[in-house]
């Protein structure tokens, strides 16, 4: 189990080399984001990632004489999985993306629980990212406007990767004082 400062410190350097390819090479993260949604392999792996996450969740939850519906996973995820990729394709790319980072919360926060000043500042960002996800789950549309609005002026683009990296600069400093 990773303690609150490695994984502080491995979320920092996440997001500082995200955010340093973003400057680098703002052309090519802006066509990449703007592509992203309606992307059909991202979709369908995600997508069955998250299914087969949740539905581990599931079974491992204790549902008393209710257990016995439990082997219906074993059909219901990839007739689920099916159907969503077939009727839901739309900006399916940005759903499942969030729902990945929505199920990947819990187990950061569990991990990071109860350790200090690294707990608080990834706890913080967990659940702001969190917040975010919920967002883009329901108005996928909301993720190519904002694309947009980031590129939008010369300079806005290199402003949001200085805040990335200031929360970069905030995590790993945390971890390493943690």
């Amino acid at each position: 189990m990773f303690n609150a400062s490695t994984v502080a410190i491995l979320l920092g350097v996440l997001i500082l080399l995200d955010n340093l390819f973003l400057l680098t090479k703002p052309a090519l993260v802006r066509e990449a984001l703007m592509a992203y949604p309606r992307m059909k392999l991202p979709a369908q792996v995600l997508t069955a990632v998250c299914l087969v996450w949740f539905a581990r969740n599931l079974w491992m939850v204790d549902f008393g004489g209710f257990s016995v519906l439990k082997n219906l996973l074993f059909v219901a995820v990839p007739v689920g999985w099916y159907l969503i990729v077939t009727f839901i394709p739309d900006l399916l790319a940005v759903r499942a993306l969030c729902c990945l980072l929505l199920l990947a919360g819990n187990p950061v926060l569990v991990a990071v629980r109860w350790q200090g000043l690294p707990s608080w500042v990834v706890g913080i960002l967990v659940y702001v990212v969190m917040i975010k996800a919920m967002v883009f789950a329901v108005y996928p549309h909301v993720w190519k406007r904002g694309v947009r609005w980031m590129f939008d002026t010369p300079n806005r683009h290199r402003i949001m990767a200085g805040f990335g990296l200031t929360v970069s600069a905030v995590l790993i400093l945390s971890g390493l004082l943690g």
